[in-house]
C-alpha cells in the first residue's frame, strides 16, 4: 500500500478527524505525512474559531487554560508556549475576536472552512472573499484576524532560544516549514523544478500563493505554501503580493493557474516569439481558456520572461557547438536538433529548465530567424 494511500486511510478512519476533514482532494496531491501534520493544523484553528463562535464565550475568558479546553487533546506544556509571545500572543487577537458581534464570528468561521476547501473552491470559481467585507466586520477585527493567523505562520519556524520546535503531534511528529519544504521536494518534480518558472529549484522558499496579507485565513493552509525558487519569491522582481485572483467581487479563481490543483497541462510549452535577437519566451496552450491562466500567470510572476531569455541565450550558446560537432553525413542539424528536443521533452518535470531549452529547439526545427544561420558552414551537411 503507497505511503500516500496509508495517510489516507488512517485520517478518513480517525472519528475526530473524519468530520472534520476540510478538503478531502488535499490527499491526491500530498506528498508526505507532513502534509497530513498540515491538515491537522488547519483543523486545530478550525476548532478554535468554531469555539469562539458561541454566544456565550467571554473575552475576558479566553486564555491559556480556554485554549488547552478546546485542544484538550494536544500536550498542555505545548499548548502554553504556543500561547507565549507578550505583545505578540495570539490571545490578543483571540480576545479581540471573541468580543465581535456573534454575527460577525459565525461568518468568520464558516468563510475559514469554505476557503480551506481550495479545491472545491476553485471548481465552483473561487470567490476568496475579502475578510474586511464580511457582515459586520470591522478594521479592528479584520486586523485581529490577520495578526492570529500571522502569528500561526510565524510559530513554523524552529526557535531553539525558545525551546520552540514547531507544531508538535502524537507519535513524535512536528512540522515547522523547514520539514515542509524538506518533505514536499523529496520527489519529482518540486525535488529539482520550481513550479513556478519550470527552472531550478535550489534552496526553495515558502511562498503563499494566495499572499496572506490579502488572505490570511490561508496563512497556513497546507494548499497555500508553496516551495518555490529564490527568485520566483522575490518581493519586488517577481510575485510579491500581487492576488493570484480576479478582484471583483467576486474575486474569482476561474481564470487562473493552481499549482497543486489546477497545473498546467501536458500541452503547455514555451514558445519564442520574433527573430533570435529579439526573441521573447512566451508559456503557450491550444485551449484557449487555459491561455488566459498562462498570461496571467506570466503577469503574475513579473520575471519569467527575462529569466527564460537568458536561459535560451545559454542554452543556444551551448547547443550551437554541441550539434555542430555531431555533424556529418549521417546527422543533419534537423535530426540532431529533433533528438535533443525529443531529450528535452522526456525530461520536463524531472531537469530544470526542460520546458525553455525545447523552445529553443523548436525554433531551429520551425526556421525561425536567426537560428538557422548559427549553422552556416559551408562544409556542413545540407539541412534535410
Amino acid at each position: 500500500m503507497s505511503l500516500l494511500k496509508t495517510i489516507r486511510e488512517k485520517a478518513l478512519s480517525n472519528r475526530a478527524l473524519r468530520s472534520e476533514v476540510l478538503d478531502d482532494s488535499y490527499f491526491r496531491v500530498a506528498p508526505s505525512d507532513l502534509r497530513f501534520a498540515g491538515i491537522t493544523l488547519a483543523l486545530w484553528q478550525k476548532r478554535l474559531l468554531k469555539a469562539l463562535t458561541d454566544t456565550a464565550v467571554d473575552a475576558d475568558a479566553v486564555d491559556t487554560r480556554w485554549v488547552q479546553n478546546v485542544w484538550h487533546v494536544v500536550d498542555s506544556g505545548w499548548v502554553r508556549k504556543f500561547c507565549l509571545g507578550g505583545e505578540k500572543s495570539v490571545l490578543h487577537s483571540l480576545k479581540t475576536i471573541a468580543n465581535a458581534k456573534p454575527v460577525a464570528r459565525q461568518e468568520l468561521y464558516h468563510e475559514f472552512c469554505r476557503q480551506n476547501k481550495v479545491g472545491k473552491m476553485l471548481d465552483g470559481g473561487g470567490n476568496f472573499r475579502d475578510i474586511g467585507d464580511l457582515p459586520e466586520f470591522t478594521p479592528e477585527l479584520a486586523d485581529a484576524v490577520k495578526k492570529f493567523f500571522g502569528r500561526c505562520y510565524a510559530l513554523l519556524s524552529h526557535n531553539k532560544k525558545r525551546n520552540w520546535n514547531g507544531y508538535e503531534f502524537n507519535g513524535n511528529r512536528c512540522i515547522t516549514n523547514h520539514a515542509y519544504k524538506d518533505a514536499f521536494c523529496s520527489d519529482y518534480p518540486t525535488k529539482a523544478v520550481c513550479p513556478y518558472c519550470d527552472g531550478e529549484i535550489g534552496t526553495p522558499e515558502l511562498d503563499h500563493y494566495l499572499a496572506k496579507s490579502g488572505f490570511p485565513l490561508l496563512a497556513c493552509s497546507p494548499w497555500n505554501l508553496i516551495p518555490v525558487c529564490k527568485s520566483c519569491n522575490d518581493t519586488v522582481t517577481a510575485k510579491g503580493d500581487r492576488p493570484a485572483i480576479t478582484l471583483g467581487p467576486p474575486r474569482s479563481t476561474d481564470d487562473w493557474l493552481h499549482p497543486f490543483f489546477r497545473p498546467a497541462s501536458a500541452q503547455v510549452r514555451i514558445e519564442l516569439k520574433g527573430t533570435r535577437q529579439d526573441a521573447i519566451p512566451q508559456l503557450h496552450s491550444p485551449d484557449s481558456a487555459e491561455q488566459i491562466r498562462l498570461s496571467n500567470h506570466e503577469g503574475l510572476i513579473q520575471s519569467l520572461s527575462k529569466r527564460w531569455t537568458n536561459v535560451a541565450t545559454a542554452h543556444l550558446e551551448v547547443l550551437i557547438p554541441q550539434v555542430k560537432a555531431r555533424l556529418n553525413a549521417e546527422n543533419s542539424v534537423k535530426s540532431l536538433v529533433n533528438t535533443k528536443l525529443e531529450d528535452h521533452l522526456a525530461s520536463r518535470g524531472k531537469e530544470a529548465s526542460s520546458m525553455v531549452r525545447a523552445a529553443v529547439c523548436r525554433a531551429f526545427l520551425d526556421g525561425r530567424p536567426g537560428f538557422f544561420e548559427e549553422f552556416d558552414n559551408p562544409n556542413a551537411p545540407v539541412l534535410d
